[in-house]
Parts: C-alpha cells; structure tokens; sequence
C-alpha cells in the first residue's frame, strides 16, 4: 500500500523540468546534431544513420556527462553528495570514450584490413566491423567545454524558465 501511494506521488514529468536534465539532454542532443550536420555537409547529403553514431567531433557521450556533473554542482554546490556521485560517474564516461572505446576502434581496423587481406569479409561470411567506437582526447575535450557552456546557460537562465 505504502508504495503504490509513493507512485501515485511521483509526477513522471517533473524530471523533464530539472536542469540537471535539461542540460544533459541538450548538451548531448546539441552535441549528435552538430556531428550529424557536419557529416551531411561533408558528404553532400543526409545520412541519417550517422545520426545515433558513434565517435567524432564534438563527443556527445561527453558532452552529456559533463552538462550533468556540471548541472549538480551548480545547483546543489560542487562539494556536495549529488556532485561528487555525477562526477564519479563522468570521470568513468570520459575514460571509457578516450581510451577503451578508442582502442576497440582501432582493433576493429586492424581487423578489418587483415580480412581484406585474406579476400574479404564476404568469403569469411561476416560484415565489416565498425570502427569509429570512441573519440580522440581532442573530441572528448570539446565535449566536455560543450557540456560545460550549455549547463552553465540552461543553470544561468533556470529561473526564467520555472
């Protein structure tokens, strides 16, 4: 009985109004559409399967983790509880993108150009692995100064928005 007062409590939509939200889910959406927009100027066309992609410039993934941390600590104070866990967290995210993601991408090639060596994956029944998995240390750091700039706008001008 208790829990189903507890749920009955919970407004599914308030957390779409926090700025902790709205700064990861802008920070992150912002930073795919940028990556997505450059890819289809570079390409000449839209490809929108690069929209959910993996790798390039700026890191999404980054961008949303640093747009959280961020967030917390500008509303909840840097030395508190909730910052401390978000930054945990980020720390885990941006390591995870810039070296074993990374390195998983670059094994990918390599194995790619050793099947294409032996006559390609076709004789071997496989596709090509992907190979964009993580981000250069560059494109990490310009997702986390992007995480950065958007949760200090969304924390900035929280109050107009309430």
């Amino acid at each position: 009985m208790f829990a189903l007062g507890l749920i009955r409590d919970i407004n599914p939509f308030e957390i779409i109004r926090h700025p902790w939200f709205i700064s990861a889910f802008f920070a992150g959406g912002l930073a795919q559409l940028i990556k997505f927009a450059v890819a289809a100027m570079r390409l000449r066309r839209f490809d929108f399967s690069l929209f959910w992609s993996a790798g390039g410039m700026p890191s999404a993934h980054s961008a949303l983790v640093t747009a959280l941390a961020v967030s917390v600590g500008l509303t909840e104070g840097f030395d508190s509880h909730e910052a401390m866990i978000a930054v945990g967290f980020s720390t885990i995210v941006l390591a995870d993108a810039a070296t074993i993601r990374r390195a998983a991408g670059e094994q990918a090639a390599l194995l790619n150009r050793i099947v294409d060596s032996l006559g390609g994956p076709e004789k071997f029944g496989v596709a090509r692995l992907r190979e964009r998995l993580g981000h250069t240390r560059r494109e990490v750091a310009a997702g986390v100064l992007f995480g950065m700039s958007v949760a200090y706008v969304v924390c900035r001008f929280w109050d107009f928005w309430k």
